[in-house]
C-alpha cells in the first residue's frame, strides 16, 4: 500500500505469463585458417645439412672417446695380468679319487689349475678316468686347456661414418582448418502481467555483412514504466570495414538517440558520432 500498487492490485491472487524463446539457424560458410606447413619444410631442409653434420661429428667423438677408455682399460688389464704371473704361482686344486659302491665304479684323481691372477677363470682341467670293476669299460682321462683371456685392441676411427636423412617434402593433404561460421541467432522474451507488459527481441544476422538488432518496448497503466528502447549494429566487410551503430530512447521522462559510423581502408579513415539526449521532468527539462 505505502507503494502505491495498491490501485493496481485489485484481487489478493495476480497472475503473469512469461515467454523465452531462442533460436539457431546454422550458417553455411566456413572460415578457412592456413596452417603454414610450407615455411616449416623450407626451414627443415634448410637446416638438415646443418644438423646432420652436427650429428655426425658428435657420434665420432663419442665414439673415438669410447675407444680411447676401451684401449686404456685393456692396457691395465694385461699390466695386471703380467704382474700377477710375475708375483704368483698357478694354483692347482687337487680332487681326490672316489668309488661308486652300487656301480662299482671307480674314479682316479683329478686336478684344476687356476690361472695366477684369479681364481675364478680355470686354465687347465684334468678329467678323472672311470673304471668299472669285473669288465672291459674304461673311460681315459683328459686334460682340457682353456684358451687365455684376451681382449681385442679397437681400432681408432680415422673418419665419421656418414648419416643422412630423407629430404622432407610437402604433403598434398589439405593444409587449412575450416572452422564454421556463426550462424543467426534470435532471441524473444515476453513478460505480461496485470501492471506492465514487457517485450524484448534481440536478433543476430550473420552473412554477407554482420547485423544486430536489439529492441524493447513496455506498455504499462503509468507512463513512467512506458518505454521504447531500439538498436541497430552492422559491419560492412566489402571495400574495407564499415561499423555503423544507430541507437534510440523513447520515455515520457528520458529520451535520446546515437549514430555513429566508423569506415577503414586501406587508404584512410572516417568517423562521424552524432548524439542527442532529452531530459524531461517537472522540475528540469534539458535537451
Amino acid at each position: 500500500e505505502k507503494t502505491g500498487l495498491k490501485e493496481f492490485l485489485r484481487t489478493t491472487k495476480q497472475s503473469f505469463d512469461l515467454s523465452v524463446k531462442t533460436q539457431y539457424k546454422k550458417n553455411k560458410d566456413k572460415h578457412s585458417i592456413p596452417i603454414p606447413l610450407d615455411v616449416f619444410y623450407v626451414f627443415m631442409n634448410h637446416n638438415i645439412n646443418s644438423f646432420i653434420r652436427q650429428f655426425e661429428k658428435g657420434r665420432h667423438q663419442a665414439l673415438v672417446s669410447f675407444t680411447n677408455a676401451y684401449n686404456e682399460a685393456k692396457l691395465k688389464f694385461d699390466k695386471y695380468k703380467v704382474e700377477k704371473s710375475l708375483n704368483n704361482q698357478p694354483r692347482i686344486f687337487q680332487i681326490p679319487g672316489y668309488t661308486i659302491p652300487l656301480f662299482n665304479i671307480e674314479a682316479s684323481p683329478s686336478t684344476v689349475k687356476m690361472l695366477p691372477f684369479g681364481y675364478v677363470i680355470p686354465e687347465e682341467i684334468n678329467t678323472p678316468s672311470f673304471t668299472i670293476w669285473g669288465s672291459d669299460f674304461y673311460v681315459p682321462s683328459y686334460t682340457l686347456v682353456l684358451p687365455s683371456l684376451e681382449l681385442p685392441a679397437l681400432p681408432a676411427p680415422t673418419s665419421p661414418l656418414e648419416f643422412s636423412l630423407p629430404e622432407f617434402k610437402i604433403l598434398s593433404t589439405p593444409r587449412n582448418i575450416l572452422i564454421p561460421a556463426l550462424g543467426n541467432i534470435t532471441y524473444n522474451f515476453s513478460f505480461k502481467s496485470s501492471v506492465i507488459t514487457l517485450n524484448t527481441n534481440a536478433e543476430l544476422y550473420n552473412q554477407s555483412d554482420i547485423v544486430v538488432h536489439f529492441l524493447s518496448s513496455s506498455s504499462s497503466v503509468m507512463d513512467a514504466l512506458q518505454y521504447k528502447l531500439e538498436g541497430t549494429s552492422s559491419l560492412t566487410r566489402k571495400r574495407g570495414l564499415k561499423l555503423a551503430t544507430a541507437l534510440s530512447l523513447n520515455n515520457e521522462f528520458v529520451g535520446g538517440s546515437h549514430n555513429s559510423t566508423i569506415s577503414l581502408t586501406k587508404k584512410n579513415m572516417e568517423a562521424s558520432v552524432t548524439t542527442i539526449a532529452k531530459v524531461q521532468i517537472s522540475t528540469l527539462n534539458m535537451n
